[in-house]
C-alpha cells in the first residue's frame, strides 16, 4: 500500500496539474523544502517579480524619454517596490495553498530515495505515482536571486555570465538610472535572428550598458547569471539524464522509471514556466484519465523582456529552419512603416514570419515593445496549423502593435 496515489516533489508551476489530480479524489501530496518557497522560482526570483521590476522601470524610461512631458528628477524607490513583490508573492503563494486544499503539503528538503519513496528528515513517504518538479537554480553566488533582495540602488553594477536573462537585469537597473557593466557575449544570442540580434544590442548599449567580454569578468564584485542548472543531486535513484544531468523523458513526461515523470525545468525541454504548466497539466490527465498531451517545443512560446522593446519566438526561429535544411519563406516587416511604430515607440521593431513551402505558418520572431503580447496571437496561429492565405484575411484591431506582422502578408 503507497502512502499516496500521487506525491510532488518540488511546489513550482506543477500544482495547475496538482489541482486536476486533487479534484479527481486521489490522495495528494506536495513536498517542497521551504513554505516561503511554494510556487518555485517562477514566482519568487523568476517570471513574477522580474515582469514587475521591469514594468516599474519602464515607467521611468518613458516618462524620462517623452519629447512631451516635462519632469524634473525622478527616482524609483528599490525598498517599496521590494516590498510590493514580497506582498504579492505572498498573496499568490497563499492562494496555492487555498486552491489546494485538501492536499498534503509537506515541507522539508525530499529526496528519491527508492522508487516510489521520498524521504524527508528522515520519514519515509511512498506514492504510486511521482512527479519530479525541482526545477534548476544558478549554480554561482551572488546571482539574479539577490538583486531582487536589494532595497537599496547602487550606484553601479557588474553582471556576468551568458543566461540571456541577464539582460533583462540590465535593462532593470540601467532604467533605474544605475550604472551597468555587463560581462556577457552577442554569441549567447545566436538563437536570434541576426537583423533582431544586433537591433537589441544596440538598443541596450544605447540605453546605456556597457558590455565587456565574459572571460574579463571579475572574481569577485559581480552578479553571476549563468545558465542555470538542474536540481537533481535529490535523486538518489536510477534514472536515465543527460550530460547537464537533466532528467530525460518520453512524450508523456515519463522518465525511465515507470510511474515516475519529470516536468518543468528539470528535464530540460524548455525553461519556462508555461512549458511547466502544460507539463504538469499533461502528467495529471494520464495519471486521472489515462491519456495526457504533448507540446513540441517548437510550439512553446518564448519572450526576453528586454526593455523598451522586446523579443519574442514561436516556431521555428530562422537558424532552426536553416540547421534542419528546411524550404521556407520568409515574410519581414519593418514597424517603422506603421502608425503604431511612431505611436508606441517601438520605431525599432520588425517581425519575421516564416512559411513552409505549402504556405503553412511554421514560426515567427518579433522585436518590439510588448513582444509578448504581440506573439500570442501568433502562437495561437500556429497551434491552429493556418496558411498564408488565412493569415492574410485576419481583422485585427487598428492602431495596435499585434496586428503589424498580419498587415502586409
Amino acid at each position: 500500500m503507497f502512502d499516496y496515489d500521487v506525491l510532488i516533489l518540488g511546489g513550482g508551476l506543477a500544482y495547475v496539474g496538482a489541482e486536476l489530480i486533487k479534484n479527481s479524489g486521489l490522495k495528494l501530496a506536495i513536498v517542497e523544502k521551504e513554505p516561503s518557497h511554494l510556487g518555485g522560482v517562477c514566482l519568487h526570483e523568476g517570471c513574477i517579480p522580474t515582469k514587475l521590476y521591469l514594468f516599474e522601470a519602464r515607467k521611468l524610461y518613458d516618462i524620462k524619454s517623452s519629447e512631451l512631458i516635462s519632469a524634473k528628477a525622478i527616482r524609483l524607490d528599490l525598498k517599496s517596490l521590494k516590498n510590493k513583490k514580497e506582498r504579492i508573492t505572498k498573496t499568490l503563494r497563499d492562494q496555492i495553498e487555498k486552491l489546494l486544499k485538501g492536499a498534503d503539503f509537506i515541507y522539508g528538503y525530499g529526496e528519491l530515495v527508492e522508487p516510489h519513496v521520498v524521504c524527508l528528515e528522515g520519514k519515509r513517504v511512498s506514492a504510486k505515482n511521482i512527479i519530479i518538479n525541482t526545477g534548476k537554480s544558478y549554480s554561482k553566488s551572488p546571482n539574479g536571486n539577490h538583486l531582487l533582495e536589494l532595497e537599496e540602488l547602487p550606484k553601479s553594477l557588474k553582471l556576468a555570465g551568458d543566461d540571456p536573462l541577464l539582460l533583462e537585469f540590465a535593462c532593470m537597473f540601467v532604467l533605474m538610472g544605475i550604472r551597468v557593466e555587463a560581462y556577457f557575449e552577442e554569441k549567447s544570442l545566436d538563437f536570434v535572428h541576426p537583423s533582431i540580434r544586433s537591433r537589441l544590442m544596440k538598443s541596450l548599449k544605447d540605453l546605456g550598458v556597457s558590455f565587456r567580454p565574459v572571460e574579463d569578468a571579475p572574481k569577485e564584485g559581480a552578479y553571476f547569471l549563468h545558465r542555470r542548472v538542474p536540481n537533481s543531486n535529490c535523486l538518489k535513484v536510477e534514472l536515465a539524464r543527460d550530460e547537464a544531468g537533466h532528467v530525460l523523458v518520453d512524450k508523456s513526461y515519463e522518465t525511465s522509471l515507470k510511474d515516475h515523470y519529470a516536468v518543468g525545468d528539470v528535464n530540460g525541454l524548455f525553461e519556462t514556466a508555461h512549458a511547466s504548466r502544460l507539463q504538469s497539466l499533461s502528467v495529471a490527465r494520464r495519471i486521472v484519465y489515462g491519456k495526457g498531451f504533448y507540446t513540441p517545443v517548437y510550439k512553446v512560446p518564448y519572450v526576453l523582456y528586454t526593455q523598451p522593446i522586446s523579443y519574442a519566438k514561436v516556431g521555428f526561429s530562422r537558424k532552426e529552419l536553416e540547421k534542419k535544411g528546411v524550404d521556407f519563406v520568409e515574410k519581414a516587416v519593418s514597424f517603422r512603416n506603421f502608425a503604431a511604430g511612431s505611436i508606441y515607440h517601438t520605431e525599432e521593431g520588425l517581425a519575421f514570419l516564416y512559411f513552409d513551402k505549402k504556405g503553412f505558418f511554421i514560426g515567427a520572431e518579433v522585436f518590439s515593445r510588448d513582444a509578448g503580447e504581440v506573439l500570442s496571437a501568433l502562437t495561437a496561429c500556429l497551434f491552429s496549423e493556418i496558411d498564408l492565405n488565412m493569415l492574410s484575411k485576419f481583422c485585427l484591431p487598428h492602431p495596435t502593435i499585434s496586428e503589424v506582422p498580419f498587415i502586409r502578408l
